[in-house]
């Protein structure tokens, strides 16, 4: 049997960066992810929000995990290619598997325990805390904690925890396939992002880590090859001579407003953090990750694990994080454009920063 202060489901950016927040105020923690890697399978194509924090986090790490500054965020006509908005506050792009490997090894060195294919099947309570998990692995079938951080990702509204820990409406998921592309006409340092009328041309965006190189996604349904032979948009052009590097699957929510917080995020002392908060975002779990980390260190110090006490961090995700929230695919309808939520998201952030990577 393993006793430890903390305990994080899921090494995603907000997991990760919740297990090294832990870790760094001095707290026993364990991180338990289901994959046999962190960081993999890769998701997103590792977009970090402008904002103090993610200069923070490239500043430090940024040469570990190969950071690229984004210069232009373009929204365009997916048929024609005119250019309807522009932004300089596009942020970084990273690769994403690399960036929690990263914030892993650290949490690691922090004092943080990490044990892979390690699916966490059970909580198990006495008088409505959770006292204990129960995994998969032989390895710790069982390990006991005073808090729990739950990041175990998009799936939580549909199959995870946060669906049968009663904080949301069970949704369903939408898949898709991720692809690196090399050979496509994209600039580095250029995210490129379409509209258009056509559902399957609609939303799509090239996010381009180097010259000639992108992450790409389609629907499922979909094939490269038939979308690449369309001559009816400039999407399609751009990648007529591209070639696949890697293919991976990816998901997320279809069901409400992707990255809308769930009204309650913590539930006696579990905290949930990242897409199992209802949140969405790299920089937005990273950030609740340090939030929750922090609280719950703080309440284990303290003795205090009451709810009350734990609702210090869903007070911070409010004053912050709510009032510019990942809401991509309407980012433009909610905030008028994508500049201005990116403006509104700095704002509600400011003078948040990665203390835990001070010194690297």
């Amino acid at each position: 049997m393993n006793d430890f202060d903390i305990i994080v489901i899921g090494g995603g950016p907000a997991g990760s960066y919740a297990a090294l927040a832990a870790a760094k105020s001095g707290c026993s923690v364990a991180l338990f992810e289901e994959h046999r890697a962190i960081g993999w399978p890769r998701h997103d194509p590792g977009w970090l929000m402008n904002s103090e924090f993610s200069d923070s986090l490239i500043g430090a790490i940024g040469k570990a995990v190969f950071s690229t500054s984004v210069r232009d965020f373009r929204v365009c006509d997916a048929e024609s290619g005119e250019l309807i908005e522009t932004s300089a506050m596009g942020g970084y792009l990273v690769r994403r598997d690399l960036l929690e490997k990263e914030i892993t090894a650290l949490a690691i060195q922090a004092g943080a325990n990490v044990y892979l294919k390690t699916k966490v099947v059970k909580l198990v309570r006495k008088e409505g805390k959770v006292i204990a998990v129960e995994t998969s692995s032989s390895i710790i079938p069982k390990a006991e904690c005073k808090v729990l951080i739950c990041a175990d990702g998009i799936r939580s509204s549909s199959i995870g925890f946060a669906a049968s820990e009663g904080l949301c409406e069970p949704g369903e998921l939408r898949p898709g396939i991720s692809h690196i592309l090399a050979n496509a006409d994209v600039t580095e340092g250029v995210i490129e992002h379409f509209l258009s009328s056509d559902p399957l041309l609609n939303y799509k965006c090239f996010w381009t880590n180097r010259k000639d190189w992108c992450y790409f996604s389609l629907p499922v349904s979909t094939p490269l090859h038939e979308f690449q032979g369309r001559q009816d948009n400039v999407v399609s052009r751009k990648i007529q001579k591209a070639y696949p590097l890697e293919i991976s699957g990816h998901t997320r929510a279809s069901s409400g407003k992707y990255g809308e917080y769930f009204n309650n995020m913590v539930k006696e002392n579990v905290m949930f953090i990242g897409d199992a908060s209802g949140g969405a975002g790299n920089i937005h779990g990273m950030i609740q990750g340090q939030f929750a980390g922090k609280v719950g260190a703080s309440a284990v110090k303290e003795n205090d694990i009451s709810n009350e006490r734990l609702t210090e961090y869903q007070e911070l995700v409010l004053q912050t994080l709510c009032k510019a929230p990942f809401f991509y695919f309407t980012a433009r309808e909610d905030f008028g454009s994508f500049n201005n939520w990116f403006h509104e998201f700095k704002i509600a952030t400011e003078g948040i920063r990665t203390a835990e990577l001070d010194g690297l």
